[in-house]
């Protein structure tokens, strides 16, 4: 394990100076502003009014202290906060009102003429508690959701855990949500929701941002998030037809409220520490000399070390204003990013912001709503290939003092170079930008009470350009004798979104609710690129500023290409109704008639629909005695939908140049052609779902969850299939052929565990279960081949999908033990021991599954006064993980590679050629640490007027991990049928494991 390096002091030191200096700098901004200016005659040049000092305390309806209340001399800036015990002191004017707030509760407004003394009791806020779950195209109040559904509110999230993205705080939040993440300051998340949803197209859940689907969930700050809902089963998504197969997250971020014309402000910083920790082992370069494996050059290099950016320092500044009246409100944010990864170069720098606000016209009848979004991220990606750190021989360094880059290159080794040059000996210049204006028009149609129409228009730019060189010393350019590499790219996509709806929400009669929305959506993507690269250029120092100088193109070697994606549309019609009795029985259904331009003219359109029904028992007569039974409840769903998420071209007349046709006169020439089959009948992929839950709380409210059974279908699966020549001009075409299935279960408890006046511990718990099934695919003996492994050697595929085989299962041979020269022994197909040599295809079996029979998120909050405490835990159990580091370098006499330490220790017994066996499965069972965070809130009412509190948290992310598994890292991705595996050959599935330090401050004004 390494050793923290601290961050340089004063470069500490300069980041806390500037942000200090920040802050009384937007407080004074702030102050003029918000017009909160001390009136004449409450300064020490006016007429001084009588003062006097009241007090009191602030309980709830139990007689509870109300801790960190607002009291407030009305008019006024001054104020104060009451203490643990409830208690308040303040000096006030003569005859002044007091105003007592606290989230949660309703404000109060106390008249003190006459009186000194006050006890206050706050009540409830019964509005504000009745939780509000966001739903496809409106909202709907919990109580009546009979879908399974999973919510959360932005404070719900992990903070100063860093990561690529936001996926990263919600890791363990959410039952059934798996995400896989590199750890790379740039990497992407892959997102999978209850289990596997296709083959080839997409598998992930449709992101809807303030309403808009489609969102890139990259494009978010954690600090404006106000709340996310994530609609799991059919029933719930089905209203967004052919994009919700996969689920649908819906994420609101946070807009303004009525401030009375206040502003408020707050300002949150980060810096984090990155740590690599529990790194492979592997032989040292004395060692591997003693050994005799490859060439001694004398040095001891730690290949792995040298790739640690020990220097790595992370910030983040967020910046959040809110002003609002009741008939116009305002919230905007400014942030700034530095995120660097734990290895060279592998940082990005990010900025933007964002404004969100409501306004109000002609006594009600329209509300505007608009919404502007913009974030840029400047990339360092050219992190160095870990697989390298492995190979290369330790007894040879990196460094070279009599090179005029300082760094040994050496050439023509394809096993063994110098991995540390070529992260370094050239450049990456990404350049990520997303633009998004919105806006949303709502018409209130007074003369019909709860009658609203709601007109959303949006647009999004997606730009990306990329700038790369590698100089003219890169081993690269040494060896095809060059003088660098240049490329530039740009690439960009459009969307555009327009959505009209009506709803009407109403009480029909007593105790009977309608909510109702029908309307059409339509969504437009387009996208063009285009690059260029050269080579060889007389002056290295300019790298791609002036590309044409590459002797390769006047050599006619250089490459240019541009291009432009086929216009996707999507129109679709749809309804929803929500209806409750008494919020005693639920029913709701929806449909949606929906077309999609990917498809040929005659097989465009489809239904996609869902009916759903709710009881809750505790309503009933007969459930009045079990005062211990808040609520429970019992729901059933049932939902269509389909897949869109698949390329434009599967179905599109494409053609391309350079392609051999030939000509009536029996000549072939080049031309312009077909480069696709076309299938008219290409269809969607429809799943079907059915969801039954329970939804409990019990004991005042203090334990509460829910439980989910669910199963899926997933018909006409999209394939790649083979065709004959003639009549097809192309080998293959894109078919419905197959189908599958995907079961399981979801159970969540949360609850106060301990609550009294100066403690309080709660915990959320959430299991879930998943397995899937390939049913059909197309012929009996049809199958796919996935999960291939790597030279040297031929050690084959270790997945494979056929008719009848379990989602998650590793194709193997199995290991029967070894012979007396240390060669692998397998069983064949019959059961019989056969040396390794001797084996075939055939022999394989099905063994093992890297689908977790279970997995657990379980997050606990605990406050003691003004301190609070977040311990985050997950945990992933009883599924299996194929250890490629062990097979590939736990095994002696692999030619001068270096090999881990139990190559000559535990797999001391191993001298054959590797195999592709269950020998080298293992248990990935792991409990991890997620999150350990300690938070101070300070409250600074009682001590000046501008600020209402400070917090003070320290976090340390990725904690620990208890686990069995040798490798390095258990938790592997399992999104998809060809994974389980710890993948060190590609550089998107392999990283060294990163602990995060972060010291974080709030500001609240």
């Amino acid at each position: 394990m390494k050793i923290i390096q601290l961050p340089q002091w004063g470069r500490v030191g300069l980041s806390l100076t500037i942000q200090f200096i920040s802050v009384f700098v937007l407080l004074g901004t702030v102050n003029g502003f918000a017009g909160n200016y001390v009136p004449e005659s409450q300064t020490s040049f006016g007429v001084q009014q009588q003062k006097r000092q009241v007090s009191g305390t602030v309980t709830d309806v139990n007689g509870e202290p109300v801790i960190g209340a607002n009291v407030i001399e009305k008019g006024t800036a001054n104020g104060t906060v009451t203490d643990t015990d409830g208690r308040f002191f303040l000096t006030i004017e003569s005859g002044g009102v007091l105003q007592i707030s606290y989230i949660g509760y309703l404000g109060q407004e106390i008249n003190t003429a006459g009186r000194t003394s006050f006890d206050i009791v706050l009540q409830e806020d019964t509005k504000l508690l009745a939780e509000v779950v966001v739903i496809g195209y409106g909202s709907l109040d919990k109580r009546q959701v009979t879908s399974a559904i999973t919510s959360l509110k932005g404070e719900d999230m992990m903070v100063g855990v860093g990561g690529a993205d936001i996926t990263s705080a919600l890791q363990g939040k959410i039952g059934g949500l798996v995400m896989n993440n590199l750890g790379s300051a740039n990497s992407g998340t892959t997102i999978q929701l209850r289990g596997m949803t296709s083959i080839n197209a997409g598998k992930s859940p449709l992101i809807v941002i303030d309403g808009f689907p489609g969102g890139d969930i990259r494009s978010l700050t954690q600090e404006d998030i106000l709340s996310i809902d994530v609609l799991k089963d059919a029933s719930a998504g089905a209203i967004y037809g052919t994009r919700a197969a996969s689920g649908v997250i819906l994420i609101t971020t946070k807009s303004g409220s009525n401030t009375d014309g206040e502003v408020k402000l707050t300002y949150t910083s980060e810096f984090s520490k990155k740590q690599d920790y529990n790194a492979l082992e592997m032989l040292s370069g004395r060692e591997y000399a003693e050994h005799g494996i490859g060439t001694d050059y004398g040095d001891d290099v730690d290949w792995w070390d040298e790739l640690i950016d020990y220097g790595n320092f992370s910030q983040k500044h967020h910046v959040a204003l809110e002003i609002g009246t009741k008939n116009a409100q305002l919230y905007t944010s400014f942030f700034y990013e530095n995120n660097d990864g734990i290895a060279l170069q592998d940082s990005r720098e990010d900025y933007g912001g964002r404004v969100n606000a409501t306004f109000r016209l002609f006594d009600d009848w329209l509300e505007v709503r608009p919404n502007v979004d913009y974030r840029q991220a400047d990339r360092t990606n050219r992190f160095p290939n870990f697989q390298q750190a492995l190979r290369n021989n330790p007894t040879r360094s990196p460094y070279d003092p009599d090179s005029e880059t300082g760094y040994n290159v050496w050439t023509n080794e394809s096993l063994d170079y110098n991995v540390v040059a070529d992260a370094m000996l050239g450049d990456y210049e990404g350049l990520d930008k997303w633009f998004k204006p919105e806006v949303n028009i709502k018409l209130n149609i007074k003369p019909v009470p709860g009658l609203t129409y709601q007109q959303v228009v949006g647009y999004e730019n997606r730009q990306w350009e990329l700038h790369t060189y590698n100089s003219k010393y890169h081993r690269d350019e040494l060896e095809n004798s060059r003088r660098g590499n240049a490329y530039l790219g740009f690439s960009k996509t459009e969307h555009l979104t327009s959505e009209g709806y009506f709803s009407y929400i109403t009480e029909l009669r007593e105790g009977h609710d309608l909510n109702a929305t029908a309307g059409y959506s339509y969504f437009e993507r387009n996208g063009e690129s285009f690059n260029m690269r050269n080579y060889d250029f007389a002056v290295d120092g300019i790298k791609y500023w002036d590309i044409g100088k590459g002797s390769y193109l006047s050599d006619g070697q250089a490459s240019m290409s541009s291009g432009k994606s086929i216009t996707e549309r999507l129109f679709s019609m749809f309804a929803r109704a929500n209806y409750a009795y008494r919020n005693k029985y639920m029913l709701s259904a929806s449909l949606r008639h929906e077309g999609s331009s990917k498809f040929a003219v005659d097989n465009r359109w489809a239904n996609f629909w869902s009916a759903n029904a709710g009881w809750r028992i505790s309503g009933e007569s007969f459930m009045k005695d079990l005062g211990w039974i808040n609520d429970l409840k019992v729901r059933f769903g049932y939902g269509v939908t389909g897949n869109n998420d698949f390329s434009a071209s599967y179905s599109a007349n494409m053609l391309g140049s350079d392609t051999y046709w030939l000509l009536p006169d029996g000549r072939w020439e080049y031309s312009y052609g077909k480069t696709q089959n076309v299938n008219r009948n290409l269809g969607w992929e429809e799943k079907k779902e059915w969801n039954v839950g329970v939804d409990y709380s019990l004991f005042d409210n203090r334990l509460y969850g829910k439980f989910d059974l669910y199963r899926r279908k997933i018909d006409n699966l999209i394939y790649s299939v083979r065709v004959p020549q003639p009549p097809y001009t192309q080998g293959t075409q894109w078919q419905n052929i197959g189908s599958m299935e995907s079961r399981g279960w979801e159970f969540e408890v949360g609850g106060t565990i301990i609550r009294n006046k100066d403690f309080t511990w709660s915990s959320n718990l959430n299991l879930s279960h998943n397995e899937g099934k390939i049913l059909t695919l197309w012929g009996n003996n049809t199958y796919y081949n996935g999960n291939g492994f790597p030279a040297p050697g031929s050690p084959g595929d270790a997945a494979r999908i056929q008719e009848g085989s379990v989602i998650g299962s590793f194709y193997l041979w199995r290991f029967a033990g070894f012979d007396d020269n240390g060669d692998f022994l397998l069983y064949n197909k019959d059961g019989d021991v056969i040396p390794a040599a001797e084996k075939t295809e055939n022999d394989k079996q099905y063994v093992g599954n890297y689908t977790p029979e279970l997995i657990v998120g379980w997050n606990h909050t605990l406050t003691y006064r003004n301190w609070d405490m977040g311990i985050n835990l997950r945990s992933w159990i009883n599924f299996d993980v194929y250890n490629a580091v062990n097979m590939y370098f736990g095994i002696q006499g692999q030619g001068n590679t270096n090999v881990l330490k139990d190559a000559y220790g535990k797999f001391n017994h191993i001298k054959g050629e590797k195999q592709l066996s269950d020998y080298y499965l293992e248990d990935g069972t792991f409990l991890k640490i997620d999150a350990i965070t300690l938070g101070y809130t300070l409250p600074m009412r009682k001590y000046t007027p501008f600020i209402d509190r400070i917090r003070f948290y320290g976090t340390v992310g990725n904690v620990y991990t208890f686990t069995g598994y040798s490798g390095m890292n258990p938790e592997v991705n399992i999104t998809g049928w060809d994974q389980g595996t710890e993948k060190f050959w590609d550089t998107g599935s392999f990283y060294p494991q990163v602990r995060t330090y972060t010291l974080g401050l709030q500001f609240s004004f």
